[in-house]
Protein backbone atom coordinates (compact mmCIF):
# COMPACT_ATOMS: atom_id res chain seq x y z
CA UNK A 1 0.00 0.00 0.00
CA UNK A 2 1.46 3.58 -1.00
CA UNK A 3 4.25 1.84 -1.88
CA UNK A 4 5.57 3.83 -5.23
CA UNK A 5 5.14 7.42 -2.98
CA UNK A 6 6.89 5.78 -0.58
CA UNK A 7 9.82 4.42 -3.00
CA UNK A 8 9.83 8.16 -4.48
CA UNK A 9 10.21 10.34 -1.31
CA UNK A 10 13.01 7.35 -0.03
CA UNK A 11 14.94 7.79 -3.66
CA UNK A 12 14.79 12.02 -2.77
CA UNK A 13 16.36 11.08 0.26
CA UNK A 14 18.95 8.98 -1.06
CA UNK A 15 19.90 11.40 -3.83
CA UNK A 16 20.13 14.76 -1.77
CA UNK A 17 22.84 12.43 0.61
CA UNK A 18 24.68 11.45 -1.89
CA UNK A 19 25.04 15.14 -3.19
CA UNK A 20 25.80 16.08 0.66
CA UNK A 21 28.02 13.50 0.78
CA UNK A 22 30.16 14.74 -1.78
CA UNK A 23 30.35 18.54 -0.49
CA UNK A 24 31.14 17.06 2.75
CA UNK A 25 33.66 14.41 1.59
CA UNK A 26 35.42 18.15 -0.47
CA UNK A 27 36.68 19.12 3.64
CA UNK A 28 40.29 18.88 3.28
CA UNK A 29 41.72 16.57 6.20
CA UNK A 30 42.30 19.16 9.13
CA UNK A 31 38.73 20.02 8.81
CA UNK A 32 37.73 16.44 9.28
CA UNK A 33 40.12 16.63 12.19
CA UNK A 34 37.81 18.90 14.14
CA UNK A 35 34.25 17.72 12.76
CA UNK A 36 35.73 14.56 14.35
CA UNK A 37 36.25 16.32 17.44
CA UNK A 38 39.73 15.76 17.98
CA UNK A 39 41.59 17.56 20.21
CA UNK A 40 42.32 21.31 18.89
CA UNK A 41 43.78 22.93 21.94
CA UNK A 42 48.23 22.65 21.90
CA UNK A 43 50.07 22.99 24.96
CA UNK A 44 51.41 26.47 24.11
CA UNK A 45 50.32 27.61 27.98
CA UNK A 46 54.96 27.95 28.80
CA UNK A 47 55.36 29.93 25.59
CA UNK A 48 52.81 32.28 25.95
CA UNK A 49 53.55 32.74 29.73
CA UNK A 50 56.89 33.42 28.90
CA UNK A 51 56.43 35.90 26.34
CA UNK A 52 53.91 37.95 28.99
CA UNK A 53 56.41 37.91 31.90
CA UNK A 54 59.12 39.15 29.57
CA UNK A 55 56.99 42.16 28.69
CA UNK A 56 55.66 42.39 32.11
CA UNK A 57 59.37 42.61 33.31
CA UNK A 58 60.54 44.78 30.95
CA UNK A 59 58.18 47.58 32.09
CA UNK A 60 59.17 47.33 35.63
CA UNK A 61 62.92 47.72 34.33
CA UNK A 62 61.56 50.62 32.30
CA UNK A 63 59.86 52.33 35.63
CA UNK A 64 62.89 51.45 37.83
CA UNK A 65 65.54 53.26 35.66
CA UNK A 66 66.10 56.52 37.72
CA UNK A 67 64.88 59.42 36.36
CA UNK A 68 68.19 61.62 37.28
CA UNK A 69 70.31 59.71 34.24
CA UNK A 70 67.99 61.27 31.74
CA UNK A 71 67.75 64.59 33.93
CA UNK A 72 70.49 65.74 36.23
CA UNK A 73 70.44 68.82 37.90
CA UNK A 74 73.00 70.60 39.73
CA UNK A 75 72.96 72.19 42.93
CA UNK A 76 74.85 75.44 43.49
CA UNK A 77 77.72 73.62 46.17
CA UNK A 78 78.30 71.89 42.71
CA UNK A 79 76.73 68.73 43.93
CA UNK A 80 74.26 66.33 41.23
CA UNK A 81 70.68 65.85 42.61
CA UNK A 82 67.88 63.72 41.36
CA UNK A 83 65.16 66.26 41.42
CA UNK A 84 61.93 64.92 39.60
CA UNK A 85 59.85 67.52 38.18
CA UNK A 86 55.94 67.35 38.05
CA UNK A 87 56.64 66.28 33.96
CA UNK A 88 58.05 63.24 35.07
CA UNK A 89 55.57 62.10 38.04
CA UNK A 90 53.24 62.27 35.65
CA UNK A 91 55.42 59.67 33.53
CA UNK A 92 56.14 57.59 36.41
CA UNK A 93 52.85 57.67 37.52
CA UNK A 94 51.61 56.47 33.36
CA UNK A 95 54.24 53.58 33.33
CA UNK A 96 52.73 52.21 36.71
CA UNK A 97 49.80 52.33 35.70
CA UNK A 98 51.18 50.53 32.51
CA UNK A 99 52.52 48.46 34.55
CA UNK A 100 49.38 47.22 36.32
CA UNK A 101 47.67 46.45 33.09
CA UNK A 102 49.91 44.81 31.61
CA UNK A 103 49.96 42.20 34.98
CA UNK A 104 45.95 42.26 34.91
CA UNK A 105 46.42 40.93 31.01
CA UNK A 106 48.93 38.61 32.24
CA UNK A 107 46.79 37.22 35.03
CA UNK A 108 43.59 37.27 32.16
CA UNK A 109 45.68 35.15 29.48
CA UNK A 110 46.91 32.54 32.44
CA UNK A 111 43.23 32.10 33.46
CA UNK A 112 42.12 31.58 29.70
CA UNK A 113 44.82 29.13 29.17
CA UNK A 114 43.06 27.23 31.76
CA UNK A 115 40.07 27.49 31.28
CA UNK A 116 40.12 26.63 27.38
CA UNK A 117 41.09 23.02 28.23
CA UNK A 118 37.87 22.50 28.96
CA UNK A 119 35.43 21.07 26.39
CA UNK A 120 32.87 24.30 27.15
CA UNK A 121 35.99 26.78 26.12
CA UNK A 122 36.64 24.85 23.07
CA UNK A 123 32.78 24.25 21.82
CA UNK A 124 32.15 28.54 23.07
CA UNK A 125 35.60 29.26 20.70
CA UNK A 126 34.36 27.63 17.86
CA UNK A 127 31.18 29.71 17.81
CA UNK A 128 32.92 32.78 18.34
CA UNK A 129 34.58 32.04 15.13
CA UNK A 130 31.78 30.99 13.02
CA UNK A 131 30.00 33.50 13.67
CA UNK A 132 33.20 36.05 13.21
CA UNK A 133 32.83 34.25 9.79
CA UNK A 134 29.55 35.09 9.44
CA UNK A 135 29.62 39.04 9.58
CA UNK A 136 32.71 38.86 7.59
CA UNK A 137 30.58 37.12 4.73
CA UNK A 138 27.69 39.80 4.76
CA UNK A 139 29.92 42.32 4.07
CA UNK A 140 31.32 40.88 0.86
CA UNK A 141 28.82 41.51 -2.40
CA UNK A 142 30.49 38.23 -4.34
CA UNK A 143 32.13 35.12 -2.84
CA UNK A 144 34.40 33.70 -5.51
CA UNK A 145 34.33 29.67 -6.10
CA UNK A 146 38.38 29.69 -6.16
CA UNK A 147 39.87 27.66 -3.56
CA UNK A 148 41.82 30.42 -1.42
CA UNK A 149 44.24 29.84 2.23
CA UNK A 150 42.85 31.26 5.20
CA UNK A 151 44.78 30.37 7.91
CA UNK A 152 42.51 30.90 11.16
CA UNK A 153 44.73 31.88 14.23
CA UNK A 154 45.32 34.10 16.83
CA UNK A 155 48.13 36.77 18.31
CA UNK A 156 50.74 34.97 20.14
CA UNK A 157 49.00 35.00 23.62
CA UNK A 158 46.28 32.17 21.98
CA UNK A 159 46.93 28.67 23.69
CA UNK A 160 46.18 27.06 19.40
CA UNK A 161 46.41 27.07 15.74
CA UNK A 162 44.13 26.19 13.10
CA UNK A 163 44.88 26.11 9.67
CA UNK A 164 42.41 25.10 7.03
CA UNK A 165 42.01 24.82 3.15
CA UNK A 166 38.68 26.10 2.37
CA UNK A 167 36.72 26.82 -0.79
CA UNK A 168 33.52 28.85 0.98
CA UNK A 169 32.77 30.43 3.94
CA UNK A 170 30.10 27.53 4.53
CA UNK A 171 32.49 25.18 4.65
CA UNK A 172 34.59 26.67 7.03
CA UNK A 173 31.39 26.65 9.61
CA UNK A 174 31.51 22.89 8.56
CA UNK A 175 34.47 22.63 9.97
CA UNK A 176 33.59 23.51 13.51
CA UNK A 177 29.88 22.08 13.24
CA UNK A 178 30.13 18.59 11.16
CA UNK A 179 28.06 20.04 9.23
CA UNK A 180 27.53 21.22 5.18
CA UNK A 181 25.27 24.24 4.21
CA UNK A 182 22.45 22.97 2.10
CA UNK A 183 22.56 25.76 -1.36
CA UNK A 184 19.90 25.94 -3.96
CA UNK A 185 21.99 24.13 -6.43
CA UNK A 186 22.29 20.99 -4.22
CA UNK A 187 18.25 20.25 -4.52
CA UNK A 188 16.65 21.91 -7.28
CA UNK A 189 17.48 18.96 -9.60
CA UNK A 190 16.18 16.28 -7.11
CA UNK A 191 13.18 18.89 -6.03
CA UNK A 192 12.39 18.86 -9.86
CA UNK A 193 12.70 14.94 -10.21
CA UNK A 194 10.40 14.45 -6.66
CA UNK A 195 7.64 16.74 -8.51
CA UNK A 196 7.34 14.53 -11.69
CA UNK A 197 7.61 11.74 -9.09
CA UNK A 198 4.87 12.70 -6.91
CA UNK A 199 2.35 13.27 -9.57
CA UNK A 200 3.67 9.99 -11.17
CA UNK A 201 2.07 8.97 -7.56
CA UNK A 202 -1.66 10.46 -8.06
CA UNK A 203 -0.79 13.44 -6.01
CA UNK A 204 -2.67 16.83 -7.94
CA UNK A 205 -0.59 18.81 -9.34
CA UNK A 206 -0.72 22.03 -7.84
CA UNK A 207 -0.62 19.60 -4.36
CA UNK A 208 3.11 18.23 -5.57
CA UNK A 209 4.02 21.77 -6.66
CA UNK A 210 3.16 23.54 -3.06
CA UNK A 211 5.17 20.34 -1.54
CA UNK A 212 8.56 20.53 -3.22
CA UNK A 213 8.35 24.30 -3.14
CA UNK A 214 8.25 24.16 0.98
CA UNK A 215 10.96 21.42 1.31
CA UNK A 216 13.03 23.91 -0.63
CA UNK A 217 11.99 27.03 1.01
CA UNK A 218 12.80 25.31 4.76
CA UNK A 219 15.87 23.06 3.62
CA UNK A 220 17.58 25.67 1.67
CA UNK A 221 20.21 27.26 3.79
CA UNK A 222 20.03 25.42 6.13
CA UNK A 223 23.44 23.52 7.93
CA UNK A 224 22.96 19.73 8.20
CA UNK A 225 24.65 16.19 8.78
CA UNK A 226 24.73 13.76 6.17
CA UNK A 227 24.12 11.67 9.47
CA UNK A 228 21.02 12.31 9.80
CA UNK A 229 19.75 13.69 6.71
CA UNK A 230 16.95 10.97 6.20
CA UNK A 231 15.53 11.98 10.09
CA UNK A 232 15.56 15.66 9.28
CA UNK A 233 13.90 14.84 5.40
CA UNK A 234 11.13 13.15 7.25
CA UNK A 235 10.27 15.43 9.74
CA UNK A 236 10.22 17.83 7.41
CA UNK A 237 7.97 15.94 5.27
CA UNK A 238 5.51 14.92 7.61
CA UNK A 239 5.05 18.54 8.67
CA UNK A 240 4.29 20.13 5.25
CA UNK A 241 1.76 17.11 4.64
CA UNK A 242 0.18 17.29 8.09
CA UNK A 243 -0.43 21.21 6.84
CA UNK A 244 -1.36 20.38 3.77
CA UNK A 245 -3.86 17.64 4.73
CA UNK A 246 -5.52 19.41 7.52
CA UNK A 247 -9.11 19.66 7.43
CA UNK A 248 -11.84 20.12 9.79
CA UNK A 249 -11.76 17.20 12.13
CA UNK A 250 -15.46 15.39 12.23
CA UNK A 251 -16.38 12.98 14.91
CA UNK A 252 -19.50 11.60 13.34
CA UNK A 253 -20.35 9.42 16.65
CA UNK A 254 -20.66 12.66 18.59
CA UNK A 255 -22.79 14.28 16.08
CA UNK A 256 -25.07 11.35 15.40
CA UNK A 257 -25.57 11.00 19.36
CA UNK A 258 -26.20 14.71 19.80
CA UNK A 259 -28.25 15.27 16.90
CA UNK A 260 -32.29 14.57 16.86
CA UNK A 261 -33.42 10.92 15.47
CA UNK A 262 -32.72 9.62 13.28
CA UNK A 263 -29.55 11.06 11.61
CA UNK A 264 -29.80 10.71 7.66
CA UNK A 265 -26.88 9.94 6.12
CA UNK A 266 -27.04 9.82 2.49
CA UNK A 267 -24.45 8.08 0.06
CA UNK A 268 -23.39 9.43 -2.77
CA UNK A 269 -20.70 8.20 -4.89
CA UNK A 270 -20.33 5.88 -8.96
CA UNK A 271 -20.44 2.58 -9.57
CA UNK A 272 -18.75 0.06 -8.29
CA UNK A 273 -16.96 2.33 -6.10
CA UNK A 274 -18.29 0.01 -2.71
CA UNK A 275 -20.96 2.27 -1.80
CA UNK A 276 -23.35 -0.76 -0.75
CA UNK A 277 -20.61 -2.41 1.11
CA UNK A 278 -19.51 0.77 2.67
CA UNK A 279 -23.38 1.13 4.31
CA UNK A 280 -22.38 -2.69 5.76
CA UNK A 281 -19.13 -1.94 7.05
CA UNK A 282 -20.70 1.99 8.10
CA UNK A 283 -23.43 0.18 10.32
CA UNK A 284 -21.44 -2.94 11.68
CA UNK A 285 -19.49 0.33 13.08
CA UNK A 286 -22.39 1.91 14.56
CA UNK A 287 -23.53 -1.24 16.35
CA UNK A 288 -20.50 -1.57 18.52
CA UNK A 289 -21.10 1.98 19.26
CA UNK A 290 -24.57 1.15 20.43
CA UNK A 291 -26.40 2.63 17.56
CA UNK A 292 -29.24 1.26 15.70
CA UNK A 293 -29.99 1.78 12.09
CA UNK A 294 -32.71 1.62 9.24
CA UNK A 295 -31.65 1.10 5.75
CA UNK A 296 -33.29 2.82 2.59
CA UNK A 297 -32.41 0.75 -0.61
CA UNK A 298 -33.04 3.97 -2.59
CA UNK A 299 -31.10 2.62 -5.28
CA UNK A 300 -33.98 1.34 -7.63
CA UNK A 301 -31.98 1.77 -10.38
CA UNK A 302 -29.54 -0.99 -11.17
CA UNK A 303 -30.51 -4.45 -11.37
CA UNK A 304 -29.48 -6.52 -8.22
CA UNK A 305 -28.75 -3.62 -6.10
CA UNK A 306 -32.04 -4.01 -3.96
CA UNK A 307 -30.86 -7.68 -3.65
CA UNK A 308 -27.34 -7.40 -2.57
CA UNK A 309 -28.35 -4.74 0.13
CA UNK A 310 -30.68 -7.29 1.87
CA UNK A 311 -28.01 -10.20 2.17
CA UNK A 312 -26.10 -7.65 3.71
CA UNK A 313 -29.44 -6.42 6.35
CA UNK A 314 -29.97 -10.49 7.16
CA UNK A 315 -26.41 -10.34 8.09
CA UNK A 316 -26.19 -7.72 10.43
CA UNK A 317 -30.00 -8.35 11.82
CA UNK A 318 -30.87 -4.38 9.81
CA UNK A 319 -34.03 -3.72 8.72
CA UNK A 320 -34.69 -2.73 5.24
CA UNK A 321 -36.82 -0.37 3.74
CA UNK A 322 -37.13 -1.48 -0.26
CA UNK A 323 -39.87 -0.85 -2.82
CA UNK A 324 -39.70 -2.37 -6.58
CA UNK A 325 -37.04 -1.85 -8.97
CA UNK A 326 -38.10 1.68 -10.80
CA UNK A 327 -39.81 3.65 -8.20
CA UNK A 328 -39.19 6.81 -6.84
CA UNK A 329 -35.38 6.75 -4.40
CA UNK A 330 -36.99 10.13 -2.74
CA UNK A 331 -39.94 8.25 -1.62
CA UNK A 332 -38.02 5.00 -0.57
CA UNK A 333 -35.53 7.40 1.92
CA UNK A 334 -39.45 9.06 2.94
CA UNK A 335 -40.78 6.21 4.06
CA UNK A 336 -37.08 4.86 5.67
CA UNK A 337 -37.77 7.84 7.82
CA UNK A 338 -40.55 7.03 9.23
CA UNK A 339 -39.95 3.79 9.96
CA UNK A 340 -37.04 4.96 11.88
CA UNK A 341 -39.16 7.27 13.95
CA UNK A 342 -41.54 4.72 14.45
CA UNK A 343 -39.03 2.53 15.96
CA UNK A 344 -36.55 5.28 17.50
CA UNK A 345 -33.66 4.20 15.28
CA UNK A 346 -30.61 6.39 15.53
CA UNK A 347 -29.61 6.63 11.80
CA UNK A 348 -30.70 6.19 8.78
CA UNK A 349 -28.30 4.99 6.05
CA UNK A 350 -29.50 6.06 2.08
CA UNK A 351 -28.23 3.77 -0.40
CA UNK A 352 -28.41 5.37 -3.58
CA UNK A 353 -27.38 4.49 -7.38
CA UNK A 354 -24.23 4.78 -8.63
CA UNK A 355 -24.20 7.53 -11.04
CA UNK A 356 -21.52 9.61 -13.36
CA UNK A 357 -21.25 13.38 -12.07
CA UNK A 358 -22.27 13.80 -16.26
CA UNK A 359 -25.72 11.91 -15.76
CA UNK A 360 -27.99 15.26 -14.65
CA UNK A 361 -31.71 13.01 -14.28
CA UNK A 362 -29.34 10.90 -11.43
CA UNK A 363 -28.09 13.86 -10.21
CA UNK A 364 -31.67 15.37 -10.06
CA UNK A 365 -32.86 12.04 -8.67
CA UNK A 366 -30.27 12.79 -5.30
CA UNK A 367 -30.90 16.54 -5.34
CA UNK A 368 -34.96 15.34 -4.53
CA UNK A 369 -33.81 12.84 -2.13
CA UNK A 370 -31.91 15.97 -0.10
CA UNK A 371 -35.12 17.51 -0.70
CA UNK A 372 -37.59 15.38 0.65
CA UNK A 373 -35.90 14.08 2.96
CA UNK A 374 -33.60 16.63 4.36
CA UNK A 375 -30.38 14.69 5.04
CA UNK A 376 -27.84 15.22 7.87
CA UNK A 377 -24.55 14.31 6.41
CA UNK A 378 -23.74 13.29 2.90
CA UNK A 379 -20.51 11.31 2.30
CA UNK A 380 -19.03 10.60 -0.75
CA UNK A 381 -17.79 6.98 -1.84
CA UNK A 382 -14.45 6.44 -3.59
CA UNK A 383 -11.99 3.84 -4.30
CA UNK A 384 -8.50 5.22 -3.18
CA UNK A 385 -6.32 4.06 -5.83
CA UNK A 386 -8.68 5.95 -8.95
CA UNK A 387 -6.37 8.76 -8.51
CA UNK A 388 -7.12 12.48 -10.22
CA UNK A 389 -10.43 10.59 -11.24
CA UNK A 390 -11.65 10.18 -8.44
CA UNK A 391 -10.66 14.00 -7.50
CA UNK A 392 -12.18 15.32 -10.47
CA UNK A 393 -15.53 13.32 -9.97
CA UNK A 394 -15.89 14.53 -6.11
CA UNK A 395 -15.65 17.95 -7.73
CA UNK A 396 -18.47 17.86 -9.32
CA UNK A 397 -20.71 16.16 -6.86
CA UNK A 398 -19.42 18.82 -3.89
CA UNK A 399 -20.21 21.69 -6.64
CA UNK A 400 -24.04 19.91 -7.00
CA UNK A 401 -24.99 18.42 -3.72
CA UNK A 402 -22.03 19.77 -1.18
CA UNK A 403 -19.89 16.69 0.08
CA UNK A 404 -19.52 16.93 3.40
CA UNK A 405 -17.30 13.59 4.17
CA UNK A 406 -15.22 10.60 2.02
CA UNK A 407 -15.54 7.06 2.60
CA UNK A 408 -12.09 5.58 0.83
CA UNK A 409 -12.60 2.06 -0.35
CA UNK A 410 -10.04 -0.32 -1.40
CA UNK A 411 -6.86 1.23 0.26
CA UNK A 412 -5.45 -1.40 0.61
CA UNK A 413 -4.98 -1.57 -2.93
CA UNK A 414 -3.63 1.95 -3.38
CA UNK A 415 -0.22 0.99 -4.91
CA UNK A 416 0.27 4.88 -5.54
CA UNK A 417 -1.00 6.78 -2.47
CA UNK A 418 -1.14 10.16 -3.83
CA UNK A 419 -5.16 10.05 -3.94
CA UNK A 420 -5.66 10.71 0.01
CA UNK A 421 -3.43 13.57 -0.26
CA UNK A 422 -4.99 15.39 -3.29
CA UNK A 423 -8.42 14.80 -1.72
CA UNK A 424 -7.67 16.83 1.44
CA UNK A 425 -5.49 18.91 -0.35
CA UNK A 426 -7.96 20.30 -2.97
CA UNK A 427 -11.39 19.99 -1.39
CA UNK A 428 -10.39 20.56 2.10
CA UNK A 429 -13.54 18.09 2.83
CA UNK A 430 -12.37 15.47 5.62
CA UNK A 431 -11.99 11.50 4.51
CA UNK A 432 -13.63 9.75 8.04
CA UNK A 433 -12.90 6.19 6.68
CA UNK A 434 -11.07 3.69 5.26
CA UNK A 435 -12.24 0.54 3.74
CA UNK A 436 -8.95 -1.80 4.00
CA UNK A 437 -10.17 -5.47 3.19
CA UNK A 438 -13.45 -7.53 1.99
CA UNK A 439 -14.72 -7.89 5.82
CA UNK A 440 -16.97 -5.73 7.83
CA UNK A 441 -14.45 -5.30 10.24
CA UNK A 442 -11.44 -4.05 7.64
CA UNK A 443 -12.82 -0.60 8.52
CA UNK A 444 -11.33 2.56 10.33
CA UNK A 445 -11.12 5.71 11.49
CA UNK A 446 -8.88 7.98 9.11
CA UNK A 447 -6.70 10.48 10.25
CA UNK A 448 -3.48 11.82 8.77
CA UNK A 449 -1.19 9.43 10.57
CA UNK A 450 -2.78 6.81 8.44
CA UNK A 451 -0.76 8.12 5.09
CA UNK A 452 2.18 9.60 6.76
CA UNK A 453 2.92 6.12 8.63
CA UNK A 454 3.02 4.44 5.11
CA UNK A 455 5.09 6.78 2.95
CA UNK A 456 7.69 7.55 5.30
Amino acid sequence: MFGLLKKKLNTFSDKLKTNLNKKEEELPEESKEIIEEKPIVQSKEKEAAEKIAEKAKKTVQKIEQPISEEHPAEKSDGTIENEVSEKEKREIEKLRKEMEEELEEFKEDVTEIKEEKSEKAVEAKKEELIEEIEDDEEEEEVVTEKTRDIDVKRVDEDKRELKSKVSKGGKIKGLFSGKVEVKASDVEELLFELELSLIEGDVEQDAAHEIVEKIKARLVGERVSTKNIDEILNNLIKEILTEMMETKRIDLLAEIKKSEKPYKILMLGPNGAGKTTSVAKLTKYFQKNGLTCVWAAADTFRAGAIDQLQIHADKLGVKIIKQQYGADPAAVAFDAVKSAKASDADVVLIDTAGRQETNKNLMEELKKIERVVGTSFKVYVGEAFTGQGLLDMAKEFDAALGIDGFILTKIDTDAKGGTTISLLYRLKKPILYVGTGQEYEDFEEFSPEFVLNRII
